[in-house]
């Protein structure tokens, strides 16, 4: 998935290092690239276009102007302290006289002004260079990252590393790239977390400074858990007004306090039994709720546990809500992988590897016969995946008329053709954006629709009907067949450029005849969820039925064995005995016919394979049959021109009447078009 780029420039590496650690200590990573250079590393180190410039001060912007791609966005860091290493600043004793190293007078005063904000009651004398006195008595010396500046006669230095990013600079980064309300949760959540690490590491003096509390406390009331962070006392050192509110202990201050004292005692009980790192529901006070409780751990000492926790009615009506508008929409996932049964080890083995695919944002490619649950699937693999909360968009190429799919795909713009909506139309691939498009039945899509195709999957590009501009499109991709795209490539079918661009995880699903061990328990899933629909009581199948049902061959697979069961349901009335399979009572007959159309087909083939162009046949036959309408011969040229195929209209011609001696093709007079036969479509099959 493409990321937004953030490059940070400093003048020292130092620096640099400093911020560019912190980013990924506050998992940013995830949701930017994160680049940085120091100002001696522009000459040789471009900028990519489009990222944002975060630089460390404004001092540097006339060096740094010369190598900004034109039009980025310069945001100017504000910065303070790490406080992760302020430890040994605590040590030093109240209002004693210390010197405060930099490289320049503001930054030191800036400096100054942020250690006392927070707390440090010390006599701090700004020294950088081209200061040259101090008092002699001082014997201490801090700096932010700038040890090299300090004098040497000063014995004991005190290094809490460079300045790193504030929390304002953050938002205004997040803003830029207009990120939503969720993100910026999300920010906020993890900047929560490292602040309580933080000030866990601080003296109870500096715990006490107003400023560094209030500080804290409204970024805390901004997360919608309840928030509840004590310590190894069992002393309450943080909390937030949603935590109060759900304790009923609005208007008290609890921090400091034991929380056995001033947390209701059952309560109290559940946080000390809840098991750490797991998500937990508990009932409390009639209501459902979902804990967690996590570690504070610094330096591998155990600073006591942070409680977050929240009524399980509220999840469950954000939940509601985005699901209902994604629903409303069409764009919803509905299956999981706990919809899909089976126990056999063909299934296992399917389930294991689609779970490890579904945590990838790289194209899937579902083989499998018909009826195999190729987009149930799909959709678990999009619930599983971490665009589980984004669109999925599903399209059937063998539902959509060839004359509709180009429209419906990449959309259009308004006037583009007679008929075309006002103001244009969103496609589907822009509808998938961010989340996953499903390309069912992709061994159907045409010569045309396979060339569009392949540009978005190399790309990420698409182009609206009658547009001229190019629009990104963020997706995952996941295809779906029931045909052999490797044998339709050698039949010049399929392009091969395609195929190797799907063909990148594929996934086997087995035939239903593959996994009969799970045959018993689809059958009684079926059963319970069908006769719930039906509102009927349920009924059972005798062993001699479910042993039929193993002996059966099911070329339907899954969908024709629900089928088997919706009609049982509606003519048997306790216990399914054999007599009841209406495939049973078929099988010979079909077999008998089966063998004569297969006798027939064959003819046919080998008469086309001795004439030489068995392949140009097969083309033509699919050309008309994606098409979904009646075509004429222009339009079969069209498509076989598009798709590489040098053929001549006396050929095309010739061929077609051949088609029609054969009962394969019905051709019409004039403008009537023509199209495939029954005959045809089995013709089609026989030759895959």
């Amino acid at each position: 998935m493409e990321r937004n780029t953030i490059t940070f420039i400093t003048l020292h590496d130092q620096t640099l290092q400093a911020n560019i650690n912190k980013c990924y200590e506050l998992g940013m990573s995830d949701d930017f690239n994160i680049e940085g250079r120091t100002i001696s590393q522009l000459a040789y180190l471009p900028i990519d276009a489009g990222s944002l410039i975060v630089a460390s001060s404004d001092v540097i912007i006339p060096a740094i102007k010369p190598y900004i791609p034109p039009d980025a966005k310069i945001i100017i860091a504000q910065r303070t302290i790490n406080y992760s290493n302020i430890r040994a600043v605590l040590e030093i004793p109240r209002g004693m006289k210390v010197l405060l190293v930099n490289d320049g007078k503001e930054r030191a005063l800036e400096t100054i002004a942020l250690l006392k904000e927070s707390g440090i009651d010390l006599d701090f004398y700004p020294f950088y260079p081209g200061e040259t006195t101090y008092p002699p008595e001082i014997s201490i010396a801090v700096t932010p990252g700038e040890a090299r500046f300090v004098p040497h006669t000063i014995a004991k230095v005190i290094d809490i590393g460079s300045r790193v990013l504030d929390f304002a600079t953050w938002i205004e980064i997040y803003a830029h790239f207009k990120y939503g309300i969720l993100d910026l949760r999300r920010l906020t959540s993890r900047y929560v977390h490292s602040v309580v690490y933080i000030t866990k590491e601080l003296s109870d003096e500096i715990q006490k400074a107003n400023l560094l509390r209030n500080h804290l406390e409204a970024i805390v009331d901004q997360i919608e858990d309840g928030v509840l962070a004590i310590d190894e006392e069992d002393t309450i050192r943080i909390t937030n007004q949603k935590a109060l509110g759900i304790l009923h202990l609005q208007g008290r201050n609890i921090i400091g306090q034991k929380a056995a004292k001033c947390i209701q005692t059952q309560f109290f009980q559940i946080i000390c039994q809840l098991p750490y790192e797991k998500e937990e529901v508990i009932n409390w006070e009639n209501q459902t709720f979902f804990f967690r409780k996590t570690h504070i751990l610094i330096e591998g000492r155990n600073y006591g546990y942070l409680i977050l926790f929240r009524r399980a009615s509220e999840i469950n009506k954000l939940e509601h809500d985005y699901r209902r508008k994604q629903t409303s929409k069409g764009l919803f996932a509905k299956y999981t992988f706990n919809d899909l049964a089976g126990i056999s080890g063909s299934f296992k083995k399917m389930s294991t590897i689609a779970r490890k695919m579904a945590k990838s944002n790289s194209t899937v490619l579902l083989l499998g016969e018909t009826g195999t649950g190729k987009e149930l699937l799909a959709q678990a693999i999009h619930n599983a995946s971490s665009r589980r909360w984004e669109p999925f968009v599903g399209v059937n190429f063998a539902a959509i008329s060839e004359s509709l799919l180009e429209s419906e795909l990449f959309g259009y713009e308004e006037g583009s053709f007679t008929g075309a909506k006002k103001g244009g139309h969103i496609g589907l691939f822009e509808q998938a954006h961010k989340g996953t498009i499903f390309l069912d039945e992709i061994g159907d899509a045409s010569a045309v629709i396979q060339n569009r195709l392949l540009r978005v999957l190399q790309e990420r590009e698409i182009m609206k009907v009658g547009g001229n501009r190019v629009i990104p499109v963020d997706i995952r991709v996941i295809a779906a067949t029931n045909r052999n795209l490797e044998e339709m490539v050698q039949a010049g079918l399929f392009r091969a450029d395609l195929y190797y661009r799907l063909h990148v995880l594929p996934i086997y699903i087995p035939a239903l005849r593959e996994r009969k061990e799970d045959i018993p328990l689809l059958v009684q899933e079926f059963i319970k969820q069908i006769c719930n629909e039906l509102k009927r009581p349920v009924f059972r199948c005798s062993q001699e039925s479910l042993d039929d049902m193993l002996g059966y061959h099911w070329p339907g697979n899954i969908r024709e064995l629900e089928n088997i069961i919706h009609y049982l349901a509606h003519v048997v009335e306790d216990v399914v005995l054999s007599e009841h399979l209406i495939f049973k009572r078929s099988i010979s007959s079909c077999q008998e016919v089966a063998a004569h159309v297969d006798h027939e087909l064959e003819t046919v083939y080998q008469a086309y394979v001795s004439k030489g162009f068995i392949q140009e046949v097969a083309v033509i036959l699919q050309t008309i049959q994606q098409a979904r309408s009646a075509v004429g011969r222009n339009y079969v040229i069209s498509q076989m021109q598009a798709g590489g195929w040098d053929i001549t209209e006396q050929q095309l011609r010739y061929r077609m009447q051949l088609l029609k001696n054969d009962k394969l093709l019905e051709v019409g007079r004039g403008r009537q078009g023509s199209f495939v036969t029954p005959k045809g479509i089995d013709f089609m099959k026989y030759i895959q």
